[in-house]
C-alpha cells in the first residue's frame, strides 16, 4: 500500500456508521432526530475533543459565513460544531472512505447538511482551485503526513489572503518512552510525528505567518487524568469510531504526553495579502 492508502486502512474499518447508530440507539437517542451535540463523546477524534475544538475555534474567531475547510475532517464532529456555534460553512475532506461515508450520514442526521459537506481527498492533492476559503482548519492530522513542507504549501495555496489557518497538532516533546500503538498508528510505517520546530519551520517556508503558538500539552495531561473524559472512552465513546482498541492506544499517548515522549501544541496562522 501507498502511504495514503495505509493511512485510511488505519483509521476506515468497516461499519463504523453501523456500529455508531446501534450504540446510539441503545442509549435511548433518537437517531431519527440527533443533534450534533449528542455525538461530542464519539465524533471528536483529537486530543481534549470538544473543549479542544471550542478553544481553537475561539482562537480563529470566524465571522459568520465565512468558508472553512477542515483537512483531515474524521467523521465531521468539529465542522458540524463550526456549522452550528459560529455559523460557517464548512467542507472537510479526509483520506478515509469510510470516514466521508459517516460524515454525510450523521450530518444528514442533524439536519445540517445544508451548512456542511465532505469529500475523499488526499491532504497533499486537495481538490480545489487557488483562495477558496476563509479560514483553514485542521485538527492531530500532521502526525500521518510525511511531507509537512507539502502539506502547509497545499493548504496555503487554497485558502485567500489574509485568510488565517488553525491547528492543533501533536509533537515530539524533549524525552520519554514511545509505547505502541498509539491513536494515529500501530506501528511506526504510518507515524510522522515532528518537533514543535520542524512543523513551525515547514509551515513558515509555505508562506504563513505564525500569529500564536501554544504549548498545550500541560492541558492534555491534565484533561486526560479528568474523569469526565471517560465518557470518550465508554459506550458512546470515540472508540465506535477508532476501534475497540483506541483505549490502549489513547492511554499510551496520555503516558507519553506525561512522560515527555510526546507534546501538544495550539497554533494560530495566516495567509499575509
Amino acid at each position: 500500500m501507498n502511504g495514503s492508502d495505509a493511512i485510511a486502512a488505519h483509521y476506515g474499518e468497516a461499519g463504523i456508521g453501523d456500529r455508531v447508530l446501534a450504540a446510539l440507539s441503545e442509549e435511548g437517542v433518537d437517531i431519527d432526530n440527533l443533534s450534533w451535540d449528542q455525538l461530542a463523546t464519539i465524533d471528536q477524534f483529537h486530543t481534549r475533543g470538544l473543549p479542544a475544538t471550542r478553544e481553537q475555534a475561539a482562537l480563529a474567531d470566524p465571522a459568520p459565513g465565512a468558508s472553512v475547510l477542515d483537512i483531515g475532517c474524521g467523521v465531521g464532529g468539529p465542522a458540524r460544531c463550526l456549522a452550528v456555534d459560529f455559523d460557517c460553512r464548512v467542507t472537510g475532506v479526509d483520506v478515509t472512505a469510510a470516514y466521508i461515508e459517516v460524515a454525510d450520514m450523521l450530518t444528514r442526521r442533524c439536519g445540517l447538511d445544508d451548512r456542511v459537506n465532505f469529500q475523499q481527498a488526499d491532504a497533499l492533492e486537495l481538490p480545489f482551485g487557488e483562495a477558496n476559503f476563509d479560514l483553514g482548519w485542521s485538527q492531530n492530522v500532521s502526525m500521518n503526513i510525511a511531507d509537512k513542507p507539502a502539506f502547509y504549501r497545499e493548504i496555503h495555496r487554497v485558502l485567500r489572503p489574509g485568510a488565517r489557518f488553525v491547528t492543533s497538532d501533536v509533537t515530539t516533546g524533549p524525552g520519554g518512552e514511545v509505547v505502541w500503538p498509539l491513536p494515529w498508528a500501530r506501528e511506526p510505517s504510518i507515524d510522522h510525528v515532528a518537533a514543535a520546530d520542524e512543523m513551525r519551520a515547514s509551515m513558515e517556508g509555505a508562506g504563513f505567518r505564525v500569529l500564536d503558538w501554544q504549548d498545550t500539552t500541560a492541558e492534555a495531561v491534565a484533561i486526560f487524568q479528568n474523569p469526565r473524559q471517560q465518557a470518550r472512552r465508554g459506550k458512546l465513546g470515540v472508540g465506535l469510531i477508532a476501534g475497540a482498541d483506541f483505549g490502549e492506544r489513547s492511554a499510551n499517548l496520555a503516558a507519553g504526553m506525561a512522560n515527555g515522549g510526546f507534546a501538544s501544541v495550539l497554533v494560530l496562522a495566516e495567509k499575509p495579502f
